[in-house]
C-alpha cells in the first residue's frame, strides 16, 4: 500500500488556521462568488427585454427638394396610371401630360351654365357637383366632410369643358368610411370623364395622365397653369393617413383633356 492514509478522503477535520490554509479558504470562497455573478449576470442578460430599435425617421420628413431630385423622387414626366406602373410624381418643371386623343373645341363661356354632375364610368361614379372658393388662408376650400358622394369645383378657374383647366375636388375617405373618389387612383390615360351641365350638354375628357405628390411639393404650375385647350383637373387625397387629423401625406393629380361634347 502506498503511504496515504486510506480513510484521509473521508475524514472529517477542522479548519486549517494556518496562513496557508486561510489563503486557499479565501480563493475558494472569491472564486465561488465569482462564478455565481458570471452565472447571474447571464441568467439577467437572458431575462432582460431587448431595449427596440429607435422608430426610423420618415424620408418624407427631412427631404429637402435638392435630395429629392437627387434621390430620383421625381419622375421626368407625369405617368399613364395603370397595371404594374405605381403612381410617382413628375418633376416640378414637368408639363402637363399631352392629349391621348384629339382634342375638342372648348364651349364657349356662358355664366349662367352651371356644372351639376361628374360621371366616371370605369369606376361607377356618379356624384353631384358643387362649388368651391377659397379659405381666408388662401387655401382651396374642399367639399364638406360630411357629403361623402360630393365633388367640388374650383369656381375661381374655367368651367369643365371651357378653355383652361378646370379642377374638381372630391374625398378619397371621410370619418365614415370610403368617399366620391376612393377609387381614383386607380384611373390610367384613355379612361373618359364625363362633366354634366346644366344647359343639357354633357363634356366628356379623356384622361391623359395621372400622378401622386407630396403636399408640401404640389405642381401648381402644372395643375392651374393656362392651357391652349379644354382641360380637366382631378385632385383628391393619398398616401398616409393621419388618423388623428385624417389628413393625407399625399394627392393625387388626374389629368384630363376635352374629347368630346354632345347634347343629352
Amino acid at each position: 500500500m502506498s503511504g496515504i492514509d486510506s480513510g484521509s478522503a473521508f475524514r472529517s477535520t477542522g479548519p486549517d488556521k494556518t496562513p496557508r490554509g486561510r489563503l486557499i479558504a479565501a480563493l475558494l470562497v472569491f472564486g465561488s462568488l465569482a462564478t455565481i455573478g458570471v452565472i447571474m449576470a447571464g441568467l439577467l442578460t437572458y431575462l432582460a427585454p431587448s431595449t427596440p430599435p429607435a422608430e426610423p425617421q420618415a424620408q418624407g420628413e427631412t427631404l429637402s427638394l435638392e435630395n429629392m431630385a437627387s434621390s430620383g423622387y421625381f419622375a421626368p414626366e407625369v405617368g399613364t396610371g395603370g397595371p404594374g406602373k405605381p403612381l410617382t410624381a413628375a418633376k416640378l418643371t414637368a408639363p402637363a401630360p399631352p392629349p391621348a386623343v384629339s382634342p375638342a373645341a372648348a364651349f364657349a363661356k356662358n355664366s349662367k351654365v352651371r356644372t351639376t354632375r361628374i360621371v366616371i364610368p370605369s369606376l361607377g361614379v356618379s356624384a353631384p357637383m358643387t362649388s368651391i372658393g377659397l379659405r381666408a388662408s388662401g387655401e382651396i376650400q374642399v367639399p364638406p366632410m360630411n357629403r361623402s358622394n360630393l365633388v367640388g369645383w374650383y369656381r375661381h378657374g374655367p368651367k369643365p369643358g371651357e378653355l383652361g383647366p378646370a379642377v374638381i375636388l372630391g374625398h378619397v375617405t371621410n370619418k365614415r368610411g370610403a368617399a366620391v373618389f376612393n377609387r381614383v387612383k386607380e384611373l390610367q390615360k384613355g379612361r373618359k370623364i364625363r362633366i354634366y351641365r346644366s344647359d343639357n350638354t354633357v363634356a366628356e375628357f379623356t384622361v391623359s395622365g395621372i400622378e401622386q405628390v407630396r403636399k408640401d411639393v404640389f405642381p401648381t404650375q402644372r395643375v392651374y397653369g393656362n392651357t391652349k385647350v379644354a382641360e380637366l383637373r382631378l385632385v383628391t387625397c393619398g398616401g398616409v393617413l393621419n388618423t388623428k387629423s385624417h389628413s393625407y401625406s399625399d394627392n393625387v393629380i388626374v389629368y384630363a383633356t376635352l374629347s368630346a361634347k354632345r347634347k343629352r
